[in-house]
């Protein structure tokens, strides 16, 4: 109860902000009698995901098991790209109108914005989790590598069309898919480009948040 109570803050700010996007996106259903952009209710619902792992691995009994511990951390990795994914929802943004491309931007920027929200909010909690298992150095270079890996995840996604519940499904061809970009890597250059984007972006907004949060406190 003591952990529910601490995110209790957050909760509240959090279930307002969605409120604002689910507000906005029946308004465009009800407007233009669209149900097109109803995906982004389920791509914020993958983003939350990590943030309910980070929750429950909070847990003493959990975290303080490393074979626990080690399994959530694992499927939270294969989860936490989802929260910066929503950000390439915005390419959906060439379907809109002239007079509506405005509130498209947005909405979808709503909903994109709540995902990296909730999606750093969740590595802040990990980041303390990992402070009890490693050294600061070693958990700063986890934290930097997790945001790559999430600029990664994003290509994965967006461009290949893979989703964290086919590396249950399908893990040989995603495996597969990971391999050849590793193995070609002049080949396949606008992966890496891609991944370094999106990743060097989650970087550097990840310390913004993190500077702003350490002036105010």
């Amino acid at each position: 109860m003591k952990i529910f109570h601490k995110q209790l803050p957050f909760i509240k700010g959090f279930s307002i902000a969605v409120t604002f996007s689910l507000l906005l996106l029946l308004i465009r259903i009800t407007r233009l009698e669209s149900n097109f952009f109803l995906f982004l209710v389920w791509n914020l619902f993958l983003a939350c995901i990590p943030y309910g792992i980070t929750t429950i691995l909070s847990f003493r009994k959990i975290h303080e098991n490393k074979l626990l511990f080690g399994t959530g951390f694992i499927l939270w990795l294969a989860f936490i790209p989802n929260a910066p994914y929503i950000l390439t929802d915005l390419q959906h943004i060439r379907i809109s109108t002239l007079k509506s491309v405005w509130f498209d931007v947005l909405l979808i920027l709503s909903f994109a914005i709540n995902g990296l929200i909730v999606g750093f909010t969740s590595l802040q909690t990990m980041q303390v989790l990992l402070r009890k298992h490693f050294s600061k150095k070693t958990t700063y270079f986890i934290t930097h590598l997790v945001l790559l890996l999430s600029g990664f995840g994003i290509y994965i996604g967006r461009i290949l069309r893979w989703n964290s519940w086919d590396l249950l499904q399908n893990p040989l061809e995603i495996m597969g898919d990971i391999f050849q970009r590793i193995r070609f890597p002049i080949e396949h250059i606008n992966t890496w480009a891609f991944t370094l984007g999106f990743g060097g972006f989650l970087i550097i907004t990840y310390h913004l948040i993190q500077y702003y949060q350490k002036e105010n406190n």
